[in-house]
């Protein structure tokens, strides 16, 4: 076989194996929120500036109710899994990383149903999933304006450990509703 022969197999073979590495650099990125094994403290150092709420944007991709069991008592806890895929908000020339996809665990039921602010937080999120899930499926596509969730969490939500799920924060300390931006997703 002639060199010219060799170093086009060469290339070709070298081609050949190094696609599915580059392929697996534009995999989705998954994030987990909270921490699945993180302790209160840490969390709370790394809240927002002002230390009040984390805000997610994006779209809602996927929720799910685990029934969980809550760590060393064995009691019973249903668990949301909320996963939303980040979304760039009003074009700031600082774009979220692409085909991130944050799962966030919440209960169904909150800590303090009578004292609690809105024990109806884990309710209102799957209304405002399907309501914005509604509006993508029905989207007119000329339209200029695309739908997507809001996620709110207070930086210093409590948290409570389960065996199945890990860390999941009480549906007290979290706010979804739906909204729309000028910027398609990309």
């Amino acid at each position: 076989m002639s060199r010219f022969a060799k170093f086009g197999l060469a290339l070709m073979s070298a081609i050949l194996f190094a696609t599915p590495s580059v392929a697996q650099t534009d995999q989705t990125k998954q994030m987990r929120r909270p921490p699945a094994h993180v302790s209160q403290q840490a969390m709370q150092s790394q809240a927002d500036p002002d230390g009040s709420v984390f805000v997610l944007n994006g779209l809602p991709l996927l929720l799910e109710l685990h029934h969980d069991t809550e760590v060393a008592t064995g009691n019973p806890i249903d668990v949301y899994m909320l996963v939303i895929e980040m979304q760039v908000m009003n074009s700031d020339g600082n774009f979220e990383p692409v085909g991130l996809q944050i799962h966030n665990f919440f209960t169904a039921k909150p800590l303090d149903a009578k004292n609690g602010g809105n024990r109806h937080n884990a309710r209102d999120c799957k209304l405002w999933v399907g309501h914005v899930n509604d509006e993508l499926r029905h989207r007119d596509q000329t339209s200029r304006l695309w739908p997507y969730i809001e996620m709110l969490t207070n930086t210093n939500a409590r948290v409570i450990e389960t065996n199945e799920d890990g860390r999941v924060w009480w549906s007290d300390d979290i706010q979804c509703w739906g909204s729309m931006d000028r910027f398609r997703p990309f």
